[in-house]
């Protein structure tokens, strides 16, 4: 099975790379994260003799949520090397801000899951363990690992019930390739009962807690300098009118979101409600921005070196790591990757501020995450799906209408919120201690 997989992803690899380096080279970008994943690193990756922990991380939200899980482990460990990998540039750009500290040029690319390639990443970098973040399952990585006696860690990790369907039709698979994980540190009940479900050994699956939970935002003094640049950049003070804050949105949210805003600058005393707009992609800054002017809004961005637009009623928030700060200047969050089948994105760093969040159907990726801030009220989800625009928007429309207007429920929902997020604070420290056990054993051996 493991042939098979290598075969496929070669041939996938074999006709997609051209056009990776094409596009690299046209673009003037991102070609050292392609020729990095393909196992060119750079010098200062080769073990120097000390005892290493490589942390794995997909992408910013990812790479955000294993801070406190990291320090913990420094602050063990103050003499090992800590190296951290990530799959997109906007992971890398946050994973260098947050971790060049720990190390120099100790920032790099995930290898792609071929054999000879995790083969050279092994051998520079020679892990004491690894310890990959939410539910990346690469086999051969995995695999070589395991040859090498490095126990693997999957830390924070979720099973979605999508996820886990479409996973029992390779059930046989997945049980030889969860038997080279050292431990499944998992999110929840649910998760882990899905995990073993699909064949991860029962004796290696604990339940964690989520450690998104224990990630402040973003530090004091780095907060104040992003609320001083989007109060000067996009005139987002208080005082300045309600403000709608749409974070992590996707393709097929924004047109909604457009519509909503425009419905409820028509009602009385909402006619200076503006809507601040963060897409998930980098990529799509663009493609937003011209959406708003055609729809017939006033758009300012962040990037723009002018200062802010009073006459703007759409602020684009195309930057990199400002959206947790953003949403301080929240009447009413949104949280996006719900209105279309995406599965969600995380809704805690609105909760951090006590802000009231509104959510669409589609939060499948975080479950456990919404019925637990379902159940204390502090959030609000509308149910019409994707396929129902117009009851889309009736709903946001009635929803944000009816929280601008009472101050007193926002105030109701943002402290159940941020109650719902300090109580479930410590699996970082959990999660620290679980992979401690694992380091301290296998360093004794190597």
């Amino acid at each position: 099975m493991f042939l098979l997989y290598s075969l496929v992803l070669s041939g996938y690899f074999a006709v997609m790379l051209p056009v990776l380096l094409y596009r690299s080279l046209r673009q003037g970008k991102h070609t050292q994260g392609v020729v990095q994943r393909f196992g060119r690193l750079p010098e200062s990756l080769r073990s120097d003799g000390r005892p290493t922990i490589w942390f794995h991380s997909c992408s910013v939200g990812e790479t955000l949520s294993i801070e406190p899980l990291v320090k913990e482990l420094h602050h063990r460990f103050p003499d090992a090397r800590l190296v951290f990998s990530t799959v997109t540039a906007t992971g890398q750009a946050v994973a260098r801000e947050r971790f060049s500290s720990y190390g120099r040029g100790n920032i790099f690319y995930f290898p792609v899951d071929l054999g000879w390639v995790c083969n050279r990443f092994l051998d520079n970098i020679r892990p004491t363990v690894i310890v990959i973040t939410d539910t990346e399952i690469w086999p051969n990585l995995l695999r070589k690992a395991h040859a090498r006696e490095i126990p693997v860690v999957m830390a924070n990790g979720r099973i979605s019930e999508k996820s886990a369907r479409l996973y029992r039709f390779v059930r046989p698979l997945m049980r030889k390739v969860f038997a080279n994980y050292a431990a499944f540190l998992m999110q929840s009940e649910e998760d882990a009962q899905r995990i073993r479900s699909l064949g991860a050994p029962s004796d290696r699956v604990s339940v964690s807690g989520n450690i998104k939970y224990d990630k402040r935002p973003i530090e004091p003094k780095k907060e104040e300098e992003v609320c001083r640049l989007l109060e000067e950049t996009l005139g987002v003070a208080p005082g300045a009118g309600d403000l709608l804050v749409a974070g992590s949105t996707h393709e097929g949210e924004e047109e909604v979101l457009f519509e909503v805003l425009r419905r409820v600058r028509l009602l009385p005393r909402l006619e200076r409600t503006r809507l601040l707009l963060a897409p998930r992609h980098p990529e799509r800054f663009d493609g937003v921005a011209d959406l708003a002017a055609r729809v017939g809004f006033a758009v300012k961005r962040r990037s723009a070196k002018t200062g802010a637009d009073a006459e703007a009623q759409v602020l684009l928030l195309d930057s990199i790591g400002e959206l947790a700060t953003a949403y301080r200047f929240a009447t009413v969050a949104f949280v996006g990757g719900t209105l279309i089948p995406h599965g969600g994105q995380n809704i805690l760093e609105p909760a951090w501020h006590a802000k009231p969040i509104v959510i669409g159907p589609s939060m499948e990726n975080f479950r456990k995450t919404a019925q637990d801030f379902l159940a204390c009220g502090a959030v609000r989800q509308i149910r019409a799906q994707m396929a129902e625009r117009e009851s889309q928007i009736a709903e946001l429309t009635e929803v944000f209408s009816g929280l601008l207007a009472d101050e007193r429920e926002r105030t109701a929902m943002g402290r159940a919120a941020r109650s719902v997020l300090e109580s479930n604070r410590g699996a970082s420290k959990f999660t620290a201690e679980k992979i401690a056990g694992i380091f301290e054993e296998r360093a004794k051996q190597v």
